[in-house]
C-alpha cells in the first residue's frame, strides 16, 4: 500500500472512530444527545405495546376507548401536562374540515361455524376479533356456501344462485359486498382477500387479513379466513356434498364518537408555536407494528423529554411539544377542526406509523420520509441526520463491537432487543397516514414521517408482539425525541451552523436530481424536444424547492440571517453549473430547446375555496361524496386508463394530492403541471386540467 493510501486509510479510520461525538451537531450538544440516548428505553414501549395488542382498536368502539384510556393514564404517569381525552360525535353527516365523519360500530358477539360436511368453528369474535370484518351487521343465518371467485364482477355471479346464501370470495371486500349482498341478495360473505402485495405475498397461506365492509351499505356481514382455510372449503365444495355454514352476528352500526387523547410539555413562549407528535391509535388486534408501535414510541419520546426537562438535564424548549393519539386521519381532522387556534400554532410534526418491526422478521426498512414538494422544508434534513447517526454507530457496532453505547441497542437489564444494524433510509414523499393531512396545503404543517415498509404482516393476525424489536423501539423513540426537541429549540442564533448544513443537503439533492435529468434527456419514449424540456423543468423545480427549503429556516425562526443569502447563492451556483452540463449534453445529442405543448386550458389560474384538508381520507373521498362515483370514474387521472397516459405509471392518487396542494391562486394549470411533472414524472397538461375541472364542479377550487 502506498504512503498516500495509508494516510487516506488513517483519516477514514479516525473519522469512523470519532464521528459519534459530533454526528448530532449542529442541532444538539454532545451532552444533550447523550442524555437523550441514555434515557431512551426500548423496554418501556415494548411493555406498553403488550397492553395495546390485547385490544381490538377499531375507531368508535369500546375497545378503542379502552386503548385511549390506557394511553391517557400512561401520559399522566409520565408527567405530561393538560392530559385529557376529547370526544367528537360521528354520524356520517357531520363534517370536520372537508372530511365527512364515519359511523360507530359495536359488537356483542359473532361466530361462524361450518356445519356440513364437517362441524368446526371458523371464526369467533370472543377469541379472534379480526375474523369479523368491520361494520358487519347483525345476522342469524344457516345457509350453503357459494364460491363466486373474486366476487367483484357481474360475470362472477353468472349462473349462481346466491340469494339468501353465503358467498366465498377473494376480491376487495367492499366491492363484493355491493354486488353479492346489495345487488344479488346474499346473506353474507366469507372472504380470503389477500393482503397488500410485497415480494413475500402468498408465501404464508395461514395469514388472516383484516377486512372492512362499507358502513354505508345497510346490511351484510363478512368473516375473514386464511387462504389455506378457503382452499379447503373450495376443495370440499368441488368434492361435495354442499358446504353448510351457520353465522351469528349481534352488532350495531350507527352514530358514535371518536376519542382523541392529547397532552403537552409546555414551552417557555406561548407565542412561539407548537411542535406536534402524531400517530394513529386504531387498528385490529393485535396490530403491534401497525400502529401500536408508533403510539408507544411517541409516548416514550414524551417520557424521555419530560423527564430530562423536569430534571434540568435539558433546558425547557421555547416551543410547546404536543402529543396526539387518535383514530387514523379521522382523529387528526376532528382535532384540528375543533382547535383552529392550535392548528395555526403548529410549526412541525413528528409522525410515526409502523416503526418497530424487526427487519429480519417483518422484512421492514424504516424510512425517513420527505415532505411533498408542495411543502419545502428543512425538517426532514434534521430527522435524517439523527437517523444517520444511529445507523452509522450501529453499523460499526455490528462490524467490530465498538461504539456499543452509540449503537443504542436495548439489552440493558436483560431486555430482549436485538443487536441488529439499523436499517433506515430517506425516501421521497409517500402517502397513506395522518401526515397527508398535516402536509396538505391548507394545513401546511411539515411532517417528519417515520414508517416501516414493507411489512409482510401488515393488516393481519400475524402482526404480533413477537415481530417487534425493542432495540428498534428505543432507536426510534430517541430519533423522535431528538428531532422534536431540535424543532422546539431551533433559533436564529444557530444560523451560522445550520444554514451551511442545510445548503450541503440541498446541493446533494440537486446532484441526485441532475442524475434524473440526464435520464429524462435520454428517454427515447419522449419526443426529443420534450425530453429536453422535462430535464430542464426538473432542474428548475428542484431549485425552487431547495431554495424554499432554505428560506423555511428563516420563516421558522422568524429571522433574516445573513448566512441565508450565501446558502441560497451556493445552491443557485450549483444549479447553474449543472444546467450548463445539461445543455452541453443536449447539444451533443442534437437536442434543441422546446417549450411544453401550449394548451389553452393551461393558462387558467385555480384557487382553493371552502374547508381545509386533502381530498381523500381513511373512509372518505370528497370528490365521490360531492360528485358521485360515476362522475369520479370519468376523471382521466384516476381511472383505470391513467397508466397509459402517465409517463411513470399509474400514480394518479399521488398526482391528485399534489395538484391540489399546488393550487395557490397564483400558479396556472400549466405551472402546476410542471411542478408535479418534476416531482413524479411527465404528465399531460390535459390530465391536470381535467382533474381540476372536477375539483371545480365539487366546489373545491374556482378559476380566475
Amino acid at each position: 500500500m502506498t504512503r498516500i493510501l495509508l494516510i487516506k486509510a488513517a483519516i477514514v479510520a479516525l473519522a469512523l472512530q470519532t464521528f459519534p461525538s459530533w454526528a448530532q451537531a449542529p442541532f444538539l450538544s454532545q451532552s444533550q444527545w447523550s442524555a437523550l440516548r441514555q434515557e431512551a428505553s426500548g423496554s418501556a414501549p415494548y411493555e406498553n405495546l403488550r397492553a395495546l395488542t390485547r385490544l381490538h382498536r377499531i375507531p368508535a368502539t369500546p375497545e378503542f376507548d379502552a386503548a385511549a384510556q390506557f394511553i391517557l393514564q400512561r401520559a399522566k404517569e409520565y408527567g405530561l401536562e393538560d392530559v385529557h381525552a376529547e370526544q367528537y360525535p360521528i354520524d356520517a353527516k357531520i363534517h370536520y374540515g372537508l372530511m365527512r365523519s364515519h359511523v360507530g360500530w359495536s359488537v356483542d358477539s359473532a361466530r361462524l361455524w361450518q356445519i356440513e360436511p364437517v362441524h368446526t368453528v371458523l371464526g369467533d369474535w370472543a377469541t379472534d376479533p379480526i375474523k369479523l370484518a368491520d361494520y358487519s351487521h347483525s345476522a342469524d343465518v344457516e345457509a350453503p356456501l357459494v364460491d363466486v371467485g373474486a366476487g367483484t364482477a357481474e360475470s362472477d355471479y353468472a349462473g349462481k344462485d346466491v340469494r339468501g346464501n353465503i358467498v366465498l370470495a377473494d376480491g376487495v371486500l367492499a366491492l363484493v359486498q355491493r354486488l353479492a349482498v346489495l345487488k344479488y341478495g346474499a346473506a353474507g360473505i366469507v372472504s380470503d382477500m389477500p393482503n397488500q402485495t410485497t415480494a413475500w405475498s402468498g408465501l404464508d397461506p395461514t395469514l388472516v387479513r383484516w377486512g372492512h365492509l362499507d358502513a354505508s351499505v345497510p346490511g351484510g356481514f363478512a368473516f375473514m379466513v386464511s387462504r389455506s382455510t378457503a382452499a379447503d372449503l373450495r376443495a370440499q365444495m368441488l368434492k361435495g356434498p354442499a358446504v353448510l355454514l351457520a353465522a351469528h352476528v349481534k352488532a350495531q352500526v350507527g352514530p358514535g364518537q371518536w376519542t382523541v387523547v392529547t397532552g403537552t410539555i409546555r414551552g417557555t413562549d406561548t407565542g412561539a408555536g407548537e411542535i406536534v407528535y402524531s400517530c394513529h391509535l386504531d387498528h385490529q388486534r393485535p396490530g403491534a407494528n401497525d400502529n401500536a408501535s408508533g403510539c408507544v414510541s411517541i409516548l416514550e419520546s414524551a417520557r424521555v423529554l419530560k423527564h430530562l426537562i423536569g430534571s434540568g438535564r435539558l433546558n425547557r424548549p421555547q416551543r410547546t411539544l404536543r402529543f396526539i393519539w387518535g383514530p387514523e386521519v379521522e382523529g387528526t381532522m376532528a382535532f384540528l377542526s375543533t382547535h383552529p387556534d392550535i392548528m395555526r400554532s403548529m410549526r412541525a410534526d413528528v409522525h410515526m406509523d409502523m416503526v418497530g418491526g424487526d427487519p429480519f422478521k417483518n422484512k421492514s426498512v424504516l424510512h425517513v420520509t420527505e415532505t411533498p414538494w408542495s411543502l419545502p422544508t428543512f425538517i426532514t434534513d434534521i430527522g435524517d441526520l439523527f437517523a444517520e447517526s444511529i445507523r452509522d454507530s450501529a453499523a460499526l457496532y455490528t462490524e467490530d463491537g465498538s461504539h456499543e453505547e452509540e449503537a443504542v441497542i436495548e439489552d440493558r437489564d436483560g431486555a430482549g432487543g436485538t443487536r441488529n444494524a439499523f436499517f433506515v433510509d430517506e425516501t421521497p414523499y409517500a402517502e397513506g397516514s395522518d401526515h397527508d393531512d398535516y402536509d396538505s396545503s391548507t394545513i401546511a404543517v411539515p411532517s417528519l414521517y417515520l414508517r416501516d415498509w414493507p411489512d409482510i404482516y401488515i393488516h393481519t393476525d400475524h402482526d404480533t408482539l413477537q415481530q417487534i424489536d425493542a432495540t428498534k423501539l428505543r432507536r426510534v423513540a430517541l430519533l423522535g425525541a431528538a428531532s422534536g426537541y431540535s424543532f422546539a429549540t431551533l433559533s436564529a442564533a444557530q444560523s451560522s451552523e445550520v444554514l451551511p448544513f442545510l445548503a450541503v443537503r440541498a446541493e446533494s439533492r440537486m446532484a441526485h436530481g441532475f442524475e434524473r435529468a440526464q435520464k429524462l434527456l435520454g428517454d427515447t419514449s419522449l419526443p426529443p424536444g420534450q425530453a429536453l424540456f422535462e430535464a430542464r423543468n426538473l432542474m428548475a423545480q428542484m431549485l425552487k424547492r431547495d431554495e424554499a427549503a432554505l428560506k423555511s429556516f428563516a420563516a421558522f425562526t422568524q429571522s433574516d440571517p445573513p448566512e441565508l443569502a450565501a446558502s441560497v447563492g451556493a445552491v443557485k451556483a450549483q444549479a447553474a453549473a449543472l444546467n450548463g452540463w445539461l445543455d452541453r449534453l443536449a447539444a451533443k445529442r442534437g437536442l434543441t430547446a422546446a417549450d411544453a405543448p401550449a394548451e389553452r386550458a393551461g393558462s387558467r389560474i385555480p384557487r382553493r375555496i371552502g374547508e381545509f384538508g386533502p381530498l381523500t381520507f381513511q373512509n372518505d373521498d370528497v370528490l365521490v361524496d360531492r360528485l358521485g362515483r360515476d362522475r369520479v370514474h370519468k376523471i382521466r387521472l384516476l381511472n383505470a386508463d391513467s397508466s397509459r397516459l402517465l409517463h411513470v405509471g399509474d400514480r394518479g392518487a399521488l398526482y391528485a394530492y399534489e395538484i391540489v396542494n399546488f393550487v395557490d391562486g397564483r400558479k396556472s394549470v400549466q405551472e402546476i403541471r410542471n411542478a408535479v411533472a418534476a416531482e413524479f414524472g411527465p404528465i399531460p397538461t390535459a390530465l391536470v386540467s381535467d382533474y381540476l375541472n372536477a375539483c371545480e364542479e365539487a366546489k373545491i377550487v374556482t378559476f380566475r
